[in-house]
């Protein structure tokens, strides 16, 4: 099973030849950047798919300083070089001016200048990217970790949180018709009140602002969660699904239960499944 990791990190690695440092950070997908020398171009794909072989999201940004390379070649293209020369001859010459054609003014055209791709240690270069990616799945992983630590202590507070909501909802249950007699009294006195009424609409009351339904799903969205926290992989996206699934449901409790100790507490669950939503948009 794959841990779980963050999206940021950093790893170097270094060979004879070379020398690879990437740096990862937050990113829905995952986003290859590259900062190499011109010689390297032509291993871009190769890169890529080395990448793409250890990380799943996150915006990759890959940096591979120029190295000393012996053997370079620099050429002249002295076709394009003269058809230059010509060209300034021409344009001098049609407007009589008195400059002379020198070397400088060929030596400002780049395009003259050929240099040869020098040859690449393949060896070095993969041994290189290999321990960069080596060292940033490591700083992902120990991250991640610390990550998964912190949202389940948080989960856990969800949990003492929501069983406090459940037993307030039984007290609120329980005492429904007493509050409900003492609102009556207050707007209609010493006036008496059918008993089957009382009851009818004391049912009502409860009915309305039952919240069992929610507690049983979010318990159950919660086991779900625990359950992907731990099965490593690719897990952000789900669990970012699955806050959402708490949310809505705790939303409906805060709502429906219009019960101050119930309400303490459904603001600390908001409060709690907020920090793991940031938390989790950080894990891969």
């Amino acid at each position: 099973m794959t841990k779980p990791q963050s999206m940021t990190g950093y790893g170097r690695g270094v060979s004879d030849s070379f020398r690879v440092e990437i740096r990862s950070s937050n990113h829905k997908n995952l986003d290859i950047q590259m900062n190499i020398p011109f010689y390297l171009y032509a291993q871009e794909t190769e890169i890529k798919k080395m990448v793409r072989k250890k990380i799943q999201r996150g915006r990759i940004e890959i940096f591979m300083p120029r190295q000393e390379i012996e053997n370079v070649k620099l050429k002249v293209n002295k076709a394009l070089a003269r058809e230059y020369y010509n060209a300034y001859i021409a344009l001098r010459d049609e407007l009589s001016l008195s400059d002379d054609i020198g070397i400088g003014m060929l030596a400002d055209q780049r395009d003259i200048f050929i240099v040869d791709e020098p040859e690449i240690d393949m060896s070095g270069f993969q041994q290189a990217i290999e321990a960069a990616l080596g060292a940033l799945s490591r700083t992902r992983t120990e991250e991640g970790e610390n990550l998964i630590l912190d949202i389940t202590e948080r989960i856990t507070l969800i949990e003492t949180y929501l069983s406090h909501i459940e037993s307030q909802r039984d007290e609120f249950t329980g005492s429904a018709r007493e509050r409900l007699e003492e609102r009556l009294k207050e707007f209609l006195g010493e006036v008496q009140v059918d008993e089957a009424r009382l009851i009818q609409e004391t049912a009502i009351m409860i009915e309305k602002s039952d919240i069992t339904e929610e507690i049983v799903r979010m318990k159950s969205h919660l086991e779900h969660f625990k359950g992907v926290l731990q099965s490593g992989d690719t897990i952000g996206k789900k669990l970012d699904f699955i806050i959402q699934e708490l949310r809505r449901e705790i939303n409906t409790i805060g709502s429906k239960a219009q019960y101050y100790e119930i309400a303490n507490n459904v603001v600390e669950v908001k409060h709690e499944l907020e920090k793991i939503r940031e938390q989790v948009q950080n894990l891969q």
